[in-house]
């Protein structure tokens, strides 16, 4: 890989930061060394189109970036509630569904560099998009050193998507609303089952009188549980 990056796809790469509020002029101030173009691209080169120039280790760091952000526009916004009950929206607002509906507004799968295979991959596609807008995160970080460049664009997102999980029961605990609703109403339990494991992803559905309710994935089962069980806590109240 050159040192430098193409000018068309620096441009390109300034597009989108612009897209999200991001003056090219402001972030080249406040890096002594020069803006790095090249870890803003790399950020959005997926594993599957290089195994030695992509984002997977500036993931790794964006997921930190990403937790502290929101956990400190949680503290700002909600700090009147309950550790748990910031927790149990912490994780909502960090979840890969989360993070993909994000990158679906700025359009990021225009920007992201992946193979064929992958990007006709619709299953992967969500992960693919959580993994880059968390490598992004890490690039402008590591970059600027300050997170109001994150901060600028994610906070107004979280803030919307928090009160949308403020507004269902049980604070966005898809889990326990649905148990919630179920065990009032019919005395019972709902049932998760652990159908497969595709992509590093787990798949799960969650059944109640002999039917399934929703299906859901995530990559962990937990989280995969939640996404059933919302879809599920969705399709039941319609049916009421």
């Amino acid at each position: 890989m050159s040192s430098t990056i193409d000018p068309r796809r620096q441009r390109e790469l300034a597009r989108l930061l612009d897209r999200m509020g991001i003056e090219q002029t402001k972030l080249e101030r406040v890096s002594p060394q020069g803006f790095d173009w090249l870890l803003i691209d790399q950020s959005l080169v997926h594993p599957s189109f290089s195994t030695t120039y992509n984002n997977d280790q500036l993931e790794f760091v964006g997921d930190s970036v990403l937790r502290l952000s929101v956990s400190l526009f949680l503290q700002e916004h909600y700090g009147d509630r309950t550790v748990g009950e910031l927790a149990a929206l912490r994780s909502h607002l960090v979840s890969d569904k989360t993070l993909a509906e994000i990158a679906g507004i700025y359009e990021l799968q225009k920007y992201v560099v992946v193979s064929n295979a992958a990007r006709n991959d619709s299953q992967a596609l969500r992960s693919l998009l959580a993994d880059a807008l968390e490598a992004l995160m890490a690039a402008l970080y590591i970059n600027t050193r300050d997170l109001a460049f994150i901060r600028k664009w994610l906070d107004p997102k979280m803030q919307s998507f928090a009160e949308s999980l403020l507004a269902i029961p049980a604070l966005g605990n898809y889990k326990v609303a649905l148990q919630e609703l179920i065990q009032g109403r019919w005395k019972r339990l709902p049932e998760y089952r652990h159908v497969a494991t595709e992509n590093n992803l787990f798949c799960v559905e969650v059944w109640f009188d002999d039917r399934c309710w929703g299906k859901g994935k995530g990559k962990s089962i937990k989280a995969a549980q939640q996404e059933a069980a919302a879809i599920a806590l969705q399709q039941m109240q319609a049916d009421m």
